[in-house]
């Protein structure tokens, strides 16, 4: 009986996200799982590749867990790539470009930002959402919660990001780092299904 319901709420979620935002989606692979309500809103596309889950049941939550892919401007862009794992109250908004690779782990109430959304100075401050930089994280990364990604930043394959990180510059790959603003503690290996798919072609 529990399978049954968590299997309708998936169905649901699902066909909520596409009848909200049928429009952005540009593409949506199969096996896709629904375990928290996903919320976009935005005027660009969202694009998501296979197997990828959003939401998890034993994870915290705050409320629905709702998971916010934005891609708010019509030029904007979200790309999410296979078998990722995001967790609950996950926010990417991107009024550029935002790229997540495949087989990546997103903790709970992390955030990714491509832009500040203000400008920084005191005159202009409401006038637009300021620079506007790329973000592209590489394939088997692993987010830790609360983590928080800017504009322009890189984290290569295989890379950890500790819990409750600023990440303000590109971290390489097979890299742990953490702090605020995070700085690379040390190496670590590259065994991860990204290391396997790089070394293949």
């Amino acid at each position: 009986m529990v399978n049954l319901i968590r299997g309708l709420r998936w169905r649901w979620f699902r066909a909520r996200f596409l009848w909200q935002n049928g429009r952005q989606v540009t593409a949506l692979g199969e096996n896709n799982c629904f375990m928290s309500p996903v919320r976009g809103g935005g005027a660009g596309k969202l694009r998501i590749g296979q197997a990828n889950c959003f939401g998890y049941w034993l994870s915290p939550r705050l409320g629905s867990g709702e998971i916010l892919l934005q891609a708010r401007s019509p030029e904007a862009e979200i790309s999410i790539g296979d078998g990722n794992a995001f967790s609950n109250n996950v926010t990417v908004v991107a009024c550029g470009k935002i790229q997540i690779g495949s087989h990546c782990q997103v903790g709970d109430l992390t955030a990714i930002y491509d832009c500040d959304f203000h400008e920084i100075d005191p005159a202009t401050r409401t006038r637009g959402v300021g620079e506007i930089r790329p973000v592209r994280i590489g394939n088997n990364v692993w987010l830790g919660s609360r983590a928080m990604v800017l504009k322009g930043v890189e984290i290569g394959d295989n890379s950890v990001i500790g819990s409750m990180s600023l990440v303000t510059q590109s971290v390489p790959p097979n890299c742990l780092a953490a702090g605020v603003p995070a700085r690379v503690i040390r190496q670590i290996g590259g065994n991860g299904p990204a290391a396997s798919a790089t070394a293949s072609t």
